[in-house]
């Protein structure tokens, strides 16, 4: 088989094998919108606008371009831009590699923080589609296509060689050729005109889709929490701590460990206010159940009954139960809800409270408010947990910084005061029906809108 022969099969194959990567990779991204999105601001290269039409818009984009080289239409043209998303690729991966960032590239779904990642890999793989689409470039006729099809028609059976012989048979004969090459010209160049503009309307029309579908739905409204704020524990104070923290994540188990009791002490002598920001940003690091998720959800419904509740929940799940770490492995199975009701027994649930409980973790009753809360987290630039800021400032996530960051704040803040410790007890000052009445009464509804910034 000599070049000219085998060349068309070859881009065959390579048309269909970056048409098949299209297609996987769009359909894991248009599956879950927002999560796309919030895998582009892990990169921390876009602004918020621009990272929303990525998110939004290139899946749409993919799956046009898997669809056109599957068939084989317009060719050149998918391998011109799949050729210029794989250098952006790769320019968004060696720049993440480079400032130290460790986040999943989201080329298959999921994407965003990680606790390991291999950017070796992503790179190699871009670089293999990239020769691909090079190839296309230069060679776009390809077997199995419809461009292949169109072109028979364009074959002109040569006359005899009699013919041929002749000035005038020679001359009749190439401008035939000249004719339906020009006509083949402006075919394709139509063609592609107007499949450009279909591909870009769209993308935009699925940016639009895409960006409904993402917004979130249910209820945003809690007895104790809320999408801004988080969890708020203990009183205003000198310095006020935002943690962003995910129940999955190994690292907020280290900073828990290292601080957590130092921060709970700081709390209750007025000399620190807490929001606990429940965000869920692992959830593929335990088989698909979920668990990031559903534990915030769980921590949330604990937060219903009390602040004081919510603190005891997010210890113990930071902690041990009868002996054993309560915070699973990353790739194993996460707890099932069972476990969340032993642990709200195990903090002194009971009775109608632990009803109400159970029926919340069950329910996934704040679903949609843990998504507001990684939403809003995610606007804000947070892209790794744990994240710590005293006073808006980020800090390490050390004991050492946040004893100086406290101990800065208080030499600018009012002086504790001790009338203002929050109460030890768990138990909730009124029930749960009555406190949550009062809340709503008091505090407006939040909506889907409170994710905005």
């Amino acid at each position: 088989m000599n070049w000219n022969t085998a060349r068309p099969w070859l881009g065959t194959l390579a048309r269909l094998v970056l048409g098949v990567v299209w297609i996987w990779s769009s359909l894991a991204k248009l599956a879950s919108p927002r999560t796309f999105v919030q895998a582009v601001r892990a990169y921390d290269a876009t602004p918020e606008w621009l990272s929303k039409a990525i998110g939004y818009g290139l899946p749409v984009l993919e799956l046009a371009l898997g669809i056109l080289l599957i068939v084989g239409i317009a060719v050149r043209l998918s391998a011109v831009v799949s050729g210029g998303l794989m250098l952006f690729f790769l320019v968004g991966v060696i720049q993440a590699s480079a400032r130290g960032l460790t986040i999943d590239c989201g080329c298959f779904g999921g994407g965003g923080p990680t606790t390991s990642t291999n950017y070796t890999w992503d790179i190699l793989r871009d670089l293999g589609l990239l020769v691909l689409a090079v190839y296309l470039v230069l060679w776009s006729m390809t077997r199995l296509s419809i461009e292949e099809y169109v072109a028979r028609h364009d074959y002109i059976e040569p006359p005899s060689a009699k013919r041929l012989r002749t000035d005038k048979g020679a001359r009749k004969y190439n401008a035939m050729l000249e004719a339906r090459r020009k006509e083949a010209q402006s075919r394709d160049r139509y063609l592609n005109l107007s499949l450009a503009v279909i591909i870009v309307l769209v993308a935009l029309i699925g940016i639009g889709v895409q960006a409904g579908r993402a917004r979130i739905a249910g209820s945003l409204s809690a007895t104790n929490a809320s999408p801004a704020s988080g969890v708020v524990f203990g009183k205003k104070a000198a310095a006020t701590l935002d943690v962003y923290e995910d129940f999955q994540c190994p690292n907020c188990l280290n900073f828990e460990k290292a601080v957590g009791t130092t921060i709970d002490s700081d709390v209750r002598a007025n000399k620190a206010q807490v929001r606990f920001h429940t965000i869920s940003i692992l959830d593929g690091s335990s088989n698909g159940n979920r668990y990031a998720s559903r534990a915030a959800n769980a921590a949330l419904c604990a937060s219903d009954q009390s602040v004081d509740d919510f603190v005891a929940f997010h210890n113990l799940l930071y902690g041990t139960y009868q002996g054993a770490q309560v915070q699973p492995a990353e790739g194993s199975n996460g707890r099932p809800n069972t476990d969340f009701i032993k642990y709200a027994q195990q903090i002194g649930l009971g009775g109608d409270k632990l009803t109400t409980f159970t029926s919340c973790v069950t329910d996934e009753t704040h679903k949609a408010l843990v998504q507001a809360i990684t939403e809003r987290a995610s606007e804000k630039g947070i892209s790794s947990t744990p994240t710590v800021l005293v006073n808006g400032k980020q800090i390490a996530n050390t004991l050492v910084a946040y004893q100086k960051a406290v101990a800065d704040a208080l030499k600018k803040g009012p002086a504790p005061d001790p009338s203002k410790t929050p109460t030890p007890t768990p138990t909730p000052s009124v029930p749960p029906t009555k406190a949550a009445t009062t809340a709503k009464a008091s505090t407006p509804t939040p909506s889907t809108s409170a994710t905005k910034k």
